[in-house]
């Protein structure tokens, strides 16, 4: 690993003997870190697999034997917890920007979405002013250096590297250790941090269903726009997966990967040498990211795994950044589209369901590279509760909608139809192209919607 070298001072940074006799200097336990935390400022923690288990629950219960309150930001939750379930519903709350077990917590009242661009997602944090973060990470290396590991890139160094914050690192010998290194890397060393708890905790695994024979169909038309060489940003289900098994079902070479998330799509395609990064002009050969989500197996192939690079999100998805490769293709899904364009990938009418995402910033970033192109994944249809079909490109968005995409940004739109190509269409053609690739039995209504 190259040279890095340590940028915050720690509470104990000065302690002699070494990150060995700062570490065990630094070991406090969970009800004690809770005592640490300044109530009367936000915490920040990090987030999915990464969620501090023992620091939770204790600080749960700090707050309801003194009756206090707190501000939490943090996301992308995966499971309940004891800082978020109903017994601290009056003593929490939460804000995030990405919402996966937070559909649920909403319901209390008491968690609140903040739009951002994930890239953003630090700025935000930072600007709340923590006066805690606590960070979840693999046990140190032989150098004192610490991985931020499976859910590094949003919990960034800006929101811990400021003024009077307290930085509580959670160390738990079940996150892996991840490569990283050069600007925003994601490794913390031991004499960075104010106190120390370990924490074994089994991080949560993600798991997707299979793709179906729709995913496969739109993976198919996908797979025709992706070139040999070309550099790729995937996102997480199972039309990810269905798209990898398309890319090596056709035979494509030396891909590369620059994404906010790897997952084990990815893994497969490396092992079956379909990506290579042999191509990429920016961290050639690297596999990089800011996130890790998947399972164990996962987790095994990107442990102390040289070609894995995971650096902060803020770096991963900054338009400047992804567009130094050529040939990048960014693949994103949508919740529906209009017939001028406008992709909603994050709320079901007023209702958030997931978030902003970084969708916009691989649209744009991707259509600047070299070659690069930028597509939005929908099905054509989906059934509600009681079985009936409903088209996902619409007239208009549903009242309440996020426009998460404007439609002067989009280009291709792909469905299991076909794709149709937006970019520089008059809105005229726009909906004509939209229509050609929705489901056969809203075609005429749609097009009964424009000659309105």
């Amino acid at each position: 690993m190259e040279q890095l070298q340590p940028i915050r001072r720690g509470r104990l940074a000065d302690l002699p003997g070494g990150w060995q006799a700062q570490y065990r200097a630094l070991l406090t336990t969970a009800e004690e870190a809770a005592e640490l935390t300044e109530l009367s400022a936000p915490a920040a923690v990090s987030g999915a697999a990464c969620w501090p288990e023992k620091y939770d629950a204790a600080l749960a219960r700090r707050l309801l034997r003194e009756d206090a309150r707190i501000e939490l930001d943090a996301l992308f939750m995966l499971h309940p917890t004891e800082l978020m379930g109903p017994a601290c519903r009056e003593h929490v709350t939460c804000n995030s920007d990405f919402f996966a077990m937070e559909r649920a917590f909403a319901a209390q009242g008491n968690l609140h979405y903040v739009p951002a661009h994930l890239g953003r997602t630090g700025a935000w944090l930072a600007s709340r002013e923590p006066k805690t973060v606590v960070a979840a990470v693999s046990p140190p290396n032989e150098e004192g250096w610490m991985s931020r590991s499976l859910w590094a890139g949003t919990l960034n160094r800006c929101v811990f590297d400021r003024p009077g914050v307290r930085l509580i690192a959670v160390v738990n010998r079940n996150l892996p250790f991840i490569c990283s290194g050069g600007e925003e890397h994601t490794l913390l060393h031991v004499s960075e941090v104010d106190a120390i708890v370990e924490d074994d905790f089994q991080p949560t695994e993600s798991t997707v269903p299979p793709p179906d024979e729709t995913d496969q169909q739109i993976a198919g038309y996908i797979a025709e726009l992706v070139p040999d060489g070309a550099c790729i940003q995937f996102g997480l289900g199972g039309l990810a997966n269905a798209v990898g098994s398309c890319l090596a079902y056709a035979g494509k070479r030396n891909l590369g990967l620059h994404t906010e998330v790897l997952t084990n799509c990815v893994m497969e395609l490396v092992e079956k040498g379909v990506i290579t990064g042999a191509k990429k002009q920016l961290l050639p050969g690297k596999l990089v990211t800011s996130h890790i989500v998947g399972d164990r197996a996962l987790w095994r192939f990107a442990a102390d795994n040289p070609k894995v690079c995971l650096k902060e999100v803020s770096w991963t998805n900054e338009p400047r950044n992804i567009c130094r490769n050529d040939n990048v293709v960014s693949i994103n899904n949508a919740m529906e589209i209009d017939l001028t364009g406008q992709v909603n990938a994050e709320t079901v009418g007023p209702r958030q369901y997931s978030g902003t995402g970084g969708q916009l910033e691989w649209v744009v970033g991707s259509q600047w590279s070299r070659g690069g192109k930028s597509i939005i994944a929908l099905r054509s249809a989906y059934r509600d509760r009681n079985g009936q079909l409903h088209s996902k490109i619409v007239p208009r968005l549903a009242d309440g909608s996020a426009v998460t995409t404007p439609r002067s940004c989009v280009q291709y739109v792909a469905t299991e139809y076909g794709v149709a190509d937006l970019r520089y269409k008059s809105v005229v053609q726009r909906a004509q192209a939209l229509i050609e690739i929705a489901h056969p039995d809203f075609r005429a209504e749609l097009r009964r919607s424009i000659s309105c």
